[in-house]
Parts: C-alpha cells; structure tokens; sequence
C-alpha cells in the first residue's frame, strides 16, 4: 500500500492522494517525531520525551505504545527492535523532505542565474505546505521542531520573492509583501523586498513610509534601529539610485546579488571523519540538524567532558555538509583564535591574511559575506573564543562545542547534551560487550552503568575492557569501579583514559571552584547541600550555594532540588567524586581535609542534636561528647528528621572513621539513638555502632566507647538478647566510672535496673534506679531522671508498694513536662496505667494505656506502640471485651514482628493462647 506522509501543517497520511484522517494526537504525534528522528527511528522513551516533556504522565508509555498502534491500523510500517520503534518511509514520501529538496534545487537554479526556473521551483516548495508544520502539537519538542520548519517555509518566500524580482515582476509582488509584513512585522527582509517593489514601481515614497513605519515599530517595541543595509537602502531610494532598477538586494538578511557570484575555487572540505554509530542521541542529533538547516547562525552543544559533544557534532556537521557548499572549516576551540583564524583564511583561499584578532575576525567574514560555510569549533571554553568566527550575514553557520552552555551567546540555539540514560547506555555497551553477556548479569550491568555516570567515553572504556577480557565476569569490573580508589586506574585501556577528559574540564574552574571541588572529594559523600559545602569550604552559606551553582553549570554536579533551610541539594556522580578526590590527596595537605571533613560532618551533628530535642527535650538521655559543631544554615529539623536522614548519619559515621574522627564519629553513631529505640533500626543500629567501636578503641578514646556499649546495651534489652545487654551495661559503667563520668553512670545504672528488674532481682533494681535517679539529677538531666523513677515506680509495684510507686510517677511526670521529652511521658503514662491495673481502677488503666499510645504513634514509635498494645490488650480482657483484646493483641504482634522485638512477640502470643483457650479467665500477668 502506497503511503504518504506529512508534517507540513497537522501531521497526516495520504493513500492515493487520499487523506487518512488521525483522530488522535498521540497517533499524530508519534507519526511527526518519528519522521522527524534520524532513521526515521526513535526508542519509546525518547518518544515520551519528546511528546510529553518534563511531566510525563503514568500512562504516557502505554499511549506511545497506542498511538502506534493507530498507525498500523491505518497501514503505517512500524518495525521494533530492542524497544525502538522505526518508521518504515522513503524521504520522497514525506512532504518536508520533498520541500527541502526543491528548495535546494530553486536556491542551485537561483544562483546560477535561471530566476524563473529558481521562481518556479521554489513556489512548488511552497505549495506543500497546508498551515503551520506540527500544527496541533503543543510539546516542547513539537514547538521547537515546528519553529525551524516555519524559518525554513519563510526563508524559501523570500527566495522566492528575490527571483521574481529579479524577473521584473514587482507590481504583482507589492500586496503579496504587504501582507507578510502585517504577519511577520520583524522580519526586515519583507520590508527590503515590499521598499525595492514599490520604488521598481515608481512608488518611491511609499518605499519611504514603509522604511519610516518600520523605524517606529522597532524603536517603540525594541529599542533598535533597522538594520544598517535596509538604511542604505532608504538612502539609495531617496538618491533615486539608478543601481536599484535592476541590482537585487544585497546585506539585510543574507547577502543577495543580482548576477551570482562565482563559486570560490578554494573549497575547504576540514570535518574530520564522521564518528561511528551514535547511541542515545536521536531527539538532540535531530534538534541540531533541523536548527542548522532552519538558518541557525550559531549552535552550541553543551555538556560535561567525555559526554559525546564532539561525535555529536560531526555527525550533525556530515548531514548538512550539503547545505553549506563552499566549504566546511573545523578546529580546536581552545587554541590561539589569532592562529586559527590565520588557518581559516588561508584554507578559504585569501592570500593578504591581516595581523591581529580584530582584522582577520574582519577579513572572515569579508570571506563568508558571499560564502555558505559551516565552522565548527571543538571545546570553546568562554564566548571570546567564539566572537571573532561568527559571520556577519546569514548563510553561514558556527558548531561549538563547549562545557559551558556559553549564556553569553544570547543569540544562539543551544543543544545540551545530557549523560546517556540507563537503557542507552545499556544499547552502547551491548554493542561491544553483546547483549546476552550482559542479560546473564543483569544486576552488574545496571552497577556499570551507573558507576560510569552515563559518559561514553567512560562506558566505551568499561565495554573495551570487557571484550578483552571475556573471562571477567561483569559483577567483578562493577565491583572494581565501586571501589573509590580504583575507579579511575580500572577505566583505564590501550591507552585510553577518563582522567585527562576530568582533567581538562577541573583545569578550567576557577581556584575556587577547585578548591570546593576538591574538598567535596575529600568528604567523599555524593550528596552535597549549601550547608554541608559552606562547611567543608568554610565559607558563608549563600556563597557555597552560588558556588555550588557553578559547579553544576561545569557537570561537576547534578541538581536535585530544594534543600531544608535554604539553598540547593546537589549530587556528585561517583566517578568524578573519586576524581576530586585524587585531587585533593595530591593538592592539599592532610590537616586541610581533615578540618574541611570535621566542619562538615559538624553541620550533621548540630541538626541530629535539634532533632533529637525536639523527640527527648534538649540533649537530655543521651551521652554526649566534645566534637565540634558547625553552623547548619537555616535548616530546622522536624520530628521526623532522623528517621528522614538516618542514611546520611550512617554515611557520616563511615567517613569520620575513615578519616579517624574518632569524637564525630562516636558522637554520629548515637546521635539518633532517639530514633533507634523506637524501631525497626536494630541492624543499622549495631553496624553503625561496631564501626564506631573500632574507632574509638583504635584512638584510645574511652569515653566514645562508654557511650557506644550503653547504646549497645540498649539495643540488646530491646532485642531480647539479655546476656549481650548485662555485659555491655557493665563495660559502660566500669568506663564511666573510671572517667567519673557522673552522668553515663546515671545512664548506664539506669539500664543495669531494667536488666535486674527482667531477671526478678528487685533488690539490686531497686538500688541501681535510686543511684541513677540521684546521679541523673545532679547531672541537670530531668528526662533521664524520669526514666529511672519510672523504672523505679515498676520494682515498687511488684513489691506491693503502691503509694511509693504513685509518687515515683507522679514525679516522673513533672519531670518530663519540665524536659519537654513527650517519649519519656508515655512510658511514664504506661507505668501510670500498670498502677491502675494493679489498683484495679481498670477504666482508668484503659485511658491511660490510650493517651501513651496516642503519643506513642505521634512519634511514630513503634517500639513502644508494640508494648503498650500489649499492655492494652490484656488490660481490655480483664475488662471483659475479648474481642477488643484479640484485635489490640494482634496489632501488637505484627508491630512487634516488623520491628524484630523477639521478646514482645512471645509474650502477645501468650496472650493470645491465653485468651483463646479461657476467655473468661484473667491473663498471665504483664
């Protein structure tokens, strides 16, 4: 079935000349941006880009997948192959592509002198369009892509118009040029062509109010004069120029002549050879082609080192070598301009080449004013290098290639080039590695892409280094590139290498830059904020975020929001952290970077100590240490704080032991120890810890190892390991002792009485809670002091003191009001419940069980919710409502099950068995 295809308008299909309506605009769009991708092929995602944009809904892969559905039923060849849809179409069928053809033919015939033939031709072109190219599509992609077919449409016009000027045709050309500048009223060539028609026609003040109206219009919305050929033109037409009877336009827009001019016999053809297949590039290949062939004077493609700029610029600049037909001029863009220019010249054939930058930038464009040439410039550092090349009439065009988007250049099309996503750079290491060895190890492969960054340059490195050694499993380079030490030596290969790719772009930072660079090394976590940099650098948190700016604007860094208390969140790929890093051991010496560490790892400690007041009441229960703090910025934690960052505490607590920060990293490891006890952390909260140990043990720093083994004794009371939690109890009260530590002791004793209490020996509870309690008192420590009298209040209810134990909680309460811990307040309202029940005041039980749940789940608690469900379980059967027992049992069990609290688990089930096998008896006491 014979289709074709077109863009130029709403996207459609003919069969025989027969319109094939598309009912819907996903089916449209998808026919558009096929056609418009190179190969006419495009992968899914890169259709849902293009399509959808930024925000693509949850359903925008399946209503690719529809659209091209629709195209098939209406007989549309689309062929997939590794997720990559290809349209199955001949350029001729597809009107664009015909328009572009005819064009060139016009434009050939045009300069070669046959105007009626150009005419002719050109108004062919023309007549395929049916309204504005893509109309109906409103993505960002479509916009851009219709924006250079309409330039295109409007640049054939005035081509067209130039030729039947040159025909003698100008009184029928006058309402036709009245009308395109009513449409297009800043288009200046319109108004140089309708002032040329009209003077031809013996109109010549007309011609003059047209150059008067149009000076008004630019000065009243832009501020500008007309352009300076369509002045001397107004100056011709006042001198009544004889010129202009038969010479045709020269300068505004583009130079026009009326015979034309001689093809230069020096045809510079300087592009090196095209790059081989590129992967992951289409929608930006795509963007650059139709930019260069719609008259874009100046491309810049930005992006990191090693990201593809350069393949991606010849493979651009090979396409549209046809449309610049007196030559292609390529060089390196950080070289001296003055030589390059001087090369330039010479290669164009200008045989006098002027001394100095500003006469032979001069002499340039004298060259190119009757020249159609491409210039491609590779690695452009700043816009000084770029200046002295650019034309200075259309015709010609500038490729740059640059790490910076060049902001400077304000009217220039930019292309940024990004890092590979994972399915293509998936696509590039198949390509060398194949793909069923990476389908057999799916996991290592997604590690080596990530690890690589989604750079080429690194990827085509890490596949070359496979296929040479097929008898490395992909899990064994993937672990060598997780290695920050080895990363950079392991992509390394026949001669090849990331580092002068990292180099080159770290050269070009400014000192300071480098300086933050380096010191985001040596801290060594990918995730950065302006408060954590303002540390590392020592510097004001405003200018660490304007910093920080610049090193993304470098690739150094990828943004990645908003982060708490001001400024940005930013993350430093994996690759260039250990680049930094190198760095920074190589320039700076080890005291630097140690400060700059502690600085940082500071700003972690002051926020986890205001998270932590807000869950115990200021630095209470909680050993605490010397190390030093670091203002955080504005940041102002929530309730939730440590349970949002307790990954970057655990980070911090790695990098200060390897940094030997003994202090910090003691300090880190129980910073949200207020966290730890409420569940489900029991894993991390024992490797964090044992980190932490070796350090402090390797520093001889008994303090931090006190403070460590009672947070461990902690741990193991709650995990139900009760031999681990008498020893480390014991340890840290023999360390605290020794230092005459009054206030660890306090702490330790107090957890020595929960253990005494758990093994029935009252007496020694009983003694250790009265010396916590007095110890923890003189320390200024009221929560901690209301946990030992709660303690305390539990050994007088099992020894039948119940007035004793009343004023031990009702102490312990005004306690906790006075510190402010709400933690502390619901054990305290547990133990105030457990009185009620052994009073047998069971309603009042009930509500208090309720009120410490309720505070309980309001800081999310789980630990505790675990155990106070429990507790209002059985309370609910002595009650008499099984029914509510059974349920409040159930929700302690999983509650406990989830968090791993073992000895909760077992003594809910014993309920429940109770409860089952004699409902109307009381439980087992609690």
């Amino acid at each position: 079935m014979s289709l074709r295809f077109g863009i130029l308008g709403p996207p459609v299909i003919w069969q025989h000349d027969q319109e094939i309506r598309l009912t819907t605009r996903r089916s449209r769009a998808v026919l558009a941006h096929l056609i418009l991708s190179p190969s006419f092929s495009a992968s899914v995602d890169r259709l849902i880009d293009v399509i959808y944009g930024d925000a693509p809904g949850k359903s925008a892969r399946n209503q690719v997948h529809r659209g091209v559905g629709e195209l098939r039923r209406h007989g549309v060849t689309i062929e997939v192959h590794d997720n990559v849809y290809t349209l199955d179409a001949d350029e001729e069928a597809i009107d664009a592509f015909v328009f572009t053809r005819l064009c060139d033919r016009g434009r050939a015939a045009a300069r070669a002198g046959d105007h009626a033939e150009g005419a002719r031709t050109l108004r062919a072109a023309l007549a395929l369009w049916r309204a504005p190219a893509l109309a109906g599509l409103d993505s960002t992609a479509s916009l851009t892509a219709a924006s250079a077919w309409n330039e295109r449409r409007l640049s054939a016009m005035e081509e067209r118009i130039d030729a039947d000027l040159a025909l003698g045709r100008h009184r029928e050309l006058i309402a036709e040029l009245r009308d395109l500048t009513d449409a297009h009223p800043m288009r200046e060539r319109f108004y140089a062509q309708l002032m040329l028609a009209l003077y031809r026609a013996q109109r010549g003040s007309e011609a003059l109010a047209v150059f008067a109206g149009l000076e008004r219009l630019l000065r009243d919305e832009l501020g500008t004069d007309p352009d300076p050929e369509l002045r001397k033109l107004r100056l011709r037409v006042l001198r009544q120029d004889p010129g202009l009877g038969r010479q045709r336009l020269s300068g505004v827009n583009g130079p026009r002549h009326d015979e034309p001019a001689a093809r230069p016999t020096t045809v510079p053809r300087q592009l090196p050879p095209r790059p081989g297949a590129l992967v992951g590039r289409d929608g930006e290949l795509a963007e650059a082609v139709s930019a260069l062939r719609g008259g874009v004077g100046l491309l810049v493609m930005a992006g990191p080192g090693g990201i593809g700029k350069t393949a991606l610029a010849l493979e651009a600049a090979h396409r549209v070598a046809g449309d610049f037909p007196d030559g292609q001029l390529y060089a390196d863009g950080s070289g001296d301009p003055g030589e390059t220019l001087k090369g330039f010249l010479s290669a164009l054939g200008v045989r006098e080449i002027p001394d100095g930058v500003t006469a032979r930038s001069v002499a340039l464009r004298s060259a190119l004013a009757v020249r159609r040439v491409l210039i491609v410039l590779d690695g452009a550092a700043d816009p000084g290098m770029v200046l002295p090349f650019r034309p200075g009439s259309a015709g010609s065009a500038v490729v740059v290639t640059s790490r910076s988007a060049l902001a400077l250049l304000r009217d220039a099309h930019r292309v940024t080039v990004p890092a590979l996503t994972g399915a293509d750079a998936r696509r590039l290491l198949a390509a060398t590695v194949g793909e069923e060895r990476l389908a057999a190890e799916r996991e290592a492969a997604d590690r080596i892409v990530e690890l690589c960054a989604g750079l080429p340059v690194a990827l085509t490195i890490a596949a070359a280094k496979l296929a040479a050694r097929p008898h490395w499993p992909l899990k064994h380079l993937a672990d060598r590139l997780a290695d920050p030490l080895a990363i950079l030596d392991t992509l390394r290969h026949d001669g090849q290498s990331v580092r002068p790719t990292l180099r080159h772009g770290y050269a070009a930072l400014s000192p300071r830059l480098r300086a933050l660079a380096r010191a985001i090394g040596c801290y060594g976590v990918p995730e950065i904020s302006s408060s954590v940099a303002a540390a590392l650098a020592g510097l004001p948190v405003d200018t660490a975020d304007n910093l920080l700016a610049e090193l993304a604007e470098a690739h150094f860094l990828v943004p990645e929001g908003p982060a708490e208390g001001g400024g940005f969140r930013y993350r430093c790929p994996e690759l260039l952290l250990a680049f930094t890093a190198e760095r920074a051991a190589a320039e700076d010496a080890e005291p630097v970077r140690r400060a700059a560490v502690e600085r940082a790892l500071g700003t972690w400690l002051t926020l986890a100590d205001a998270a932590h007041a807000l869950l115990r009441g200021r630095d209470h229960a909680i050993p605490r240490g010397t190390a030093p703090r670091h203002p955080a910025g504005d940041a102002e934690p929530g309730p939730t704080w440590l349970a949002d960052h307790l990954d970057e505490l655990m980070t911090g607590v790695r990098r200060a032991a390897a940094t030997g920060l003994a202090e910090t990293c003691w300090e880190l490891a129980i910073a949200p120890l207020a966290l730890l006890e409420t569940g489900p952390h029991f894993a991390r909260w024992l490797e964090s810890h044992q980190l932490a140990l070796d350090c402090v043990r390797q520093a001889g720093n008994i303090r931090g190892e006190a403070a460590l083994l009672y947070s461990l004794g902690q741990r193991a009371l709650l995990v139900g390991d009760y031999v681990s939690a008498g020893d480390h109890a014991d340890r840290a009260l023999e360390l605290f002792g020794k230092l005459d530590d009054r206030h660890g002791k306090g702490l330790a004793l107090r957890l020595g009485g929960d253990l005494h209490q758990l093994h029935e020996d009252l007496a020694m509870a009983r003694d250790a809670y009265e010396e916590a309690a007095s110890l923890l008192r003189e320390s200024g420590d009221p929560v901690a002091e209301a946990d030992a009298l709660g303690g305390l209040a539990m050994v007088f209810h099992r020894t039948g003191e119940q007035e004793e134990a009343q004023v031990c909680l009702g102490r312990a309460l005004e306690l906790c009001s006075e510190g402010g811990s709400l933690r502390s307040e619901a054990q305290i309202r547990r133990g105030l419940a457990k009185h009620a029940v052994r009073t047998g005041t069971l309603e009042k039980a009930n509500l208090e069980f309720e009120h410490a749940l309720d505070i309980a789940r309001h800081l999310d608690d789980r630990v505790m919710q675990s155990q106070i469900l429990l507790d209002l379980g059985t309370t609910r059967i002595l009650l008499g409502d099984p029914e509510a027992a059974q349920q409040t049992l159930a929700c302690a069990e999983e509650m406990a099950l989830s968090s791993g609290l073992g000895r909760v688990v077992a003594r809910t089930r014993t309920a429940r068995a109770f409860l089952a096998a004699t409902p109307a008896s009381p439980p087992p006491s609690s």
